[in-house]
């Protein structure tokens, strides 16, 4: 096994596939289009005719902001000036590393299952292809493979939650309670931070090794033609742990790579201060070519993930 054989034939396999990081990326719009109609009426409501519009098209208004969100209810509520540029990013993984995901306004908690849905659809068939030499697959059997596993990767993602739950309920929020009674009379705010950090630290570290014993399950249930999720994710667990050199080397190589794009996209995006057409467009087109970028990322992890483990296959037979 080598990971950078993994690195360079899991972007070969992503780059020769342009037609699909662009399928995922027009599927991920329709998803959120629903969102940015309903966004864009509440906000038509609240601005109209008024003077407002015409304080908007000069800079962000806070007085205007102030009385839009005292009386922000649900998918309103999600509109700050915390949505342009990196915030959003930060925002996403401060709730991921808290648990809240499931806290989110309902209409997004909605998207988000149905954006799930649709990559348990399509994951079959994209590990199918990978799993071929340079993508060598048809139409037909891509979409074939996507029905085959779809209902065996719902269910995988439902233990996946399952075990997301579990970590919270049983290792973050245990810590984050004995954080906070342990330092209530502490005044060092470092030290306060120091605990902090490191639960996030150890939670975060839990949460790369569900997420990475659940893409070799799909691999193993595409590649081996298992049904069953829990024995594929016991399977992609032992895995992730036998081979731990290669896995999470591979992994957290990928994970600073996306580190890297996301430094970028934080130096170039525009902040919410933007008030002409010219610099709205300019924040628009970078804020896709990040999105579009972030799609090839997520391939590029399950190109080179499906190469390691072929990899490991063929040096057990020998």
């Amino acid at each position: 096994m080598s990971i950078l054989k993994s690195l360079v034939t899991g972007l070969s396999q992503v780059l020769v596939s342009p037609g699909l990081v662009l399928g995922i990326y027009l599927l991920s719009l329709v998803v959120a289009l629903p969102l940015a109609v309903g966004m864009r009426g509440t906000l038509e409501s609240s601005i109209g005719g008024s003077l407002v519009d015409e304080k908007l098209t000069e800079g962000f208004d806070m007085e205007w902001y102030g009385e839009y969100s005292s009386g922000a209810r649900g998918l309103e509520r999600t509109f700050t000036p915390a949505v342009t540029g990196i915030l959003p990013q930060m925002r996403n993984l401060e709730q991921l590393l808290d648990g809240g995901i499931l806290s989110v306004p309902a209409p997004v908690l909605l998207a988000g299952i149905l954006f799930l849905l649709v990559w348990a659809f399509l994951a079959g068939g994209i590990l199918d292809r990978y799993a071929q030499p340079m993508g060598a697959t048809s139409s037909e059997q891509f979409f074939s493979q996507c029905g085959e596993h779809f209902f065996r990767f719902v269910r995988l993602q439902a233990v996946g939650l399952f075990f997301y739950w579990l970590i919270f309920r049983w290792v973050a929020n245990p810590l984050h309670r004995w954080v906070l009674d342990s330092n209530r009379d502490v005044t060092q705010e470092t030290l306060i931070m120091v605990h902090v950090l490191s639960v996030y630290a150890l939670v975060g570290l839990l949460l790369i090794l569900l997420s990475m014993a659940l893409d070799y399950a799909r691999i193993v249930m595409v590649t081996q033609r298992w049904r069953s999720a829990l024995l594929a994710l016991v399977h992609g667990l032992g895995f992730t742990l036998r081979c731990f050199p290669w896995t999470f080397g591979l992994y957290f190589v990928l994970l600073a790579i996306g580190g890297v794009l996301l430094l970028v996209y934080s130096w170039i995006a525009p902040g919410p201060g933007q008030s002409n057409w010219g610099a709205l467009l300019f924040a628009f087109l970078i804020g896709q070519v990040y999105l579009l970028a972030r799609i090839t990322l997520k391939l590029w992890f399950l190109a080179a993930e499906t190469d390691l483990f072929a990899s490991q296959k063929r040096t057990s037979r020998f």
